[in-house]
């Protein structure tokens, strides 16, 4: 029984009379709204010429029946529209890795349920996979705000078309950031069936398709298309899922990365040093930025930021800093020291906290002076330790600017 075989409440499969170049899954849950717009910003510009070479699967993680009445519209609208409606919620992680195998086209792109495709996007798009054959297509982005209302950053990158011989030489230029956002991805749907995902499934990590997209296509030719056609919808006050995520860049993604690379063979001692790392590649580089500057940003981001680092995920980055330099290492250690230092001082800051707020009178409704002074000690320690804390927060925020 294939993994990606799981219960479903409705489908709806359309029969096909040709192979499609392209399948396009956009996989949705509890985003009604915005997932209609995505579909129909991609369904409005299949014409005549696009006609049985784009179809777009619609893959519901159990939302309910606002979606499914979506879904039936937007089928009785576009007839190149299948969809799945899941039994329960199976997770995000289970519909980017089932997408190949649903997927139809020569190629898969899938397709966040809330971005857009500019106007004029889908026509080049598919004739580029034609004419080029790229095995890994990864596409230049506009970010949006929240509302789709104002363009934030018109083109992420300001680099002409580029042609590469394989996933890694494209790996070593744009790094992992381009290759986060999941909409700006495409790729060979065989070359994805391929891959055995369970060491993904069961990473628990936020980023995992970025080792999946090297162990897919590490060797097969790729291609950056520079118009930018993707609008990326940018949520900036999603902060608490934002420090999530650079916990998760820092020491769960560099752990699957190198797995990736030891499954496929990359026999590369400085493979973290030769893949970038430039958040947006926009005018001349002053310093080499790389993947192990990433790590150790994120790092100490999560300092920043009061994330819990548990012990288990500093040993597991083990392997993949095997081969560091001294100087890296030295880095990482620092880093790991702070993070030490913060936490216990954060924690016994919360302790502090919660014994003031809950102290009470000995007796009757007053406190005694030798309470009084009790706390008037503990305000103040609570008042040190905060400032404390928020100090060497800055010195982390700062030390982590100078990895980018």
């Amino acid at each position: 029984m294939s993994p990606f075989d799981r219960p479903l409440a409705a489908s709806l499969i359309r029969p096909l009379d040709q192979q499609p170049v392209l399948t396009v899954v956009v996989p949705t849950f509890q985003r009604p709204v915005e997932m209609a717009l995505a579909v129909s910003s991609i369904a409005d510009q299949v014409d005549a010429s696009l006609e049985g070479k784009v179809e777009v699967i619609i893959s519901d993680n159990a939302s309910g029946p606002d979606t499914a009445a979506v879904l039936a519209r937007l089928a009785e609208t576009y007839p190149f529209i299948s969809y799945y409606i899941h039994a329960q919620n199976e997770g995000g992680d289970y519909q980017i890795f089932s997408a190949p195998h649903r997927a139809r086209g020569r190629w898969t792109w899938v397709f966040g349920d809330d971005d857009y495709l500019g106007p004029g996007g889908l026509k080049p798009i598919v004739a580029l996979l034609e004419t080029e054959q790229p095995g890994f297509l990864t596409l230049n982005r506009q970010v949006w705000n929240k509302s789709l209302d104002q363009c934030v950053t018109p083109s992420k990158h300001d680099l002409p078309d580029v042609r590469f011989g394989s996933f890694l030489e494209l790996l070593r230029l744009f790094g992992f950031d381009q290759l986060s956002f999941l909409t700006s991805q495409v790729y060979l749907t065989e070359a994805a069936r391929g891959v055995d995902t369970e060491l993904y499934f069961t990473s628990h990590c936020r980023y995992c398709q970025l080792a999946y997209y090297l162990e897919a296509c590490h060797d097969l030719p790729a291609y950056y298309l520079s118009q930018p056609y993707v609008w990326h919808r940018w949520d900036q006050g999603a902060g608490q899922v934002h420090a999530a995520n650079f916990r998760h860049l820092a020491t769960l993604h560099p752990v699957l990365v190198q797995q990736a690379a030891d499954r496929v063979g990359i026999q590369d001692p400085d493979l973290f040093e030769n893949i970038g790392g430039r958040r947006s590649l926009v005018g001349p580089e002053q310093r080499r930025i790389t993947f192990t500057d990433n790590i150790l940003e994120n790092l100490w981001r999560s300092v920043a930021l009061g994330t819990e680092i548990p012990d288990y995920e500093w040993e597991r980055m083990a392997p993949a800093i095997r081969t560091w330099s001294p100087e890296r290492m030295s880095q990482l250690q620092m880093v790991r020291e702070v993070y030490a230092k913060v936490w216990a001082a954060f924690q016994h800051f919360e302790t502090l906290v919660h014994e003031h707020k809950t102290r009470t009178p000995a007796v009757g409704n007053a406190f005694t002076p030798a309470e009084i002074s009790m706390i008037q000690q503990s305000e103040a320690a609570i008042l040190s330790l905060q400032s404390n804390i928020n100090d060497a927060r800055k010195m982390a925020f700062d030390m982590a600017a100078g990895f980018s």
